[in-house]
């Protein structure tokens, strides 16, 4: 919920929850009092007046911590505010709220609820109160995301998958050019990675793929975009470039980075990488083809004995 000094809504407002009569209030309040979900109840201006115990476990804080408090306390900081603010619109037009929101626990962690707000009218059909009441979907929310995590994420490395990087290229190619700004694909396939996995065995190079997407993040900048693709391949996205010859200068820090030995589980082992580059706007619009051109240009420098970078002006 969200404070506000806004007046209480006239008789006009839509239909909301009427006040109990007084012979039915002491077993409400007994009620709300001693249920296990969690609740509280807010004046027209947002802030707590009454809590249950539940609410007072699931926040943390003190029922007297609570009390006169704007609801806003509750809140993690980090949603955008204007969710809370058509949140608030919704209810302080009469209307019931279902609403999922992060809160943070009085020692900060974050919790995330599923809340009904409904708001409260006196005999003339005016809004005095809200009427909170919640459920703890944390671990729901948690699995959800590590769900999403799975299917977004390569699992050896943690780098993002094919998919997710198209998408975010996808995401980006649109922001670049509302800024009218470059951004280049870059397609990374290491040469000799076979000849380890077949010599030294798998697990070995899985240790070096491992390995080869932890320089790969060292060698970026913050915001750039790394994937694993698949196999010994990998792709970058370069985003908010001054010109074109910056994407060829981190593509041999790429390459200078992936050249230096690797030492795994005691052996000794150097590679190297074929590196293909694609520019928007000059080499393509849209992802699929700024891929496909990444794609050519890191064969084009494969075929001819890789450890380089190639751009695409012929692709």
């Amino acid at each position: 919920m969200l404070m506000s000094t806004d007046q209480p809504a006239r008789p006009d407002a839509p239909p909301a929850a009427v006040m109990p009569g007084l012979a039915q209030q002491p077993l409400l309040a007994k009620a709300l009092a001693t249920t296990g979900s969690p609740a509280f109840i807010a004046d027209y201006r947002g802030q707590i007046v009454w809590v249950n115990q539940a609410f007072v476990a699931l926040s943390g804080y003190a029922e007297s911590e609570l009390l006169g408090m704007p609801a806003s306390i509750l809140r993690d900081g980090k949603r955008d505010p204007g969710h809370y603010a058509q949140a608030w619109r919704t209810v302080q037009r009469g209307h019931e709220l279902r609403n999922e929101v992060v809160d943070a626990h009085r020692n900060g962690t974050p919790y995330t609820v599923e809340e009904i707000i409904t708001p409260l009218c006196d005999e003339h059909g005016v809004i005095t109160h809200f009427f909170v009441i919640r459920h703890d979907v944390t671990q729901r929310s948690q699995r959800s995301e590590h769900i999403q995590h799975l299917a977004d994420h390569d699992e050896l490395t943690g780098l993002l998958n094919r998919t997710k990087f198209r998408r975010e290229l996808s995401a980006a190619i649109v922001q670049a050019g509302l800024n009218q700004q470059l951004l280049a694909t870059l397609f990374v396939d290491l040469d000799h990675f076979k000849p380890v996995n077949d010599t030294l065995g798998h697990h070995v190079g899985d240790l070096l793929l491992e390995t080869v997407a932890n320089r790969l993040r060292g060698a970026v900048r913050n915001g750039d975009v790394i994937a694993r693709c698949g196999g010994d391949e990998f792709a970058v996205l370069l985003k908010e470039m001054p010109d074109a010859l910056m994407a060829v200068s981190l593509a041999n820090k790429l390459l200078a980075a992936l050249a230096r030995p690797f030492i795994l589980q005691h052996h000794k082992v150097q590679v190297s990488a074929s590196i293909g580059v694609a520019i928007y706007p000059q080499d393509g619009a849209d992802a699929r083809t700024l891929l496909i051109k990444a794609d050519r240009a890191m064969y084009d420098v494969k075929h001819n004995g890789g450890n380089g970078v190639r751009t695409c002006p012929h692709c």
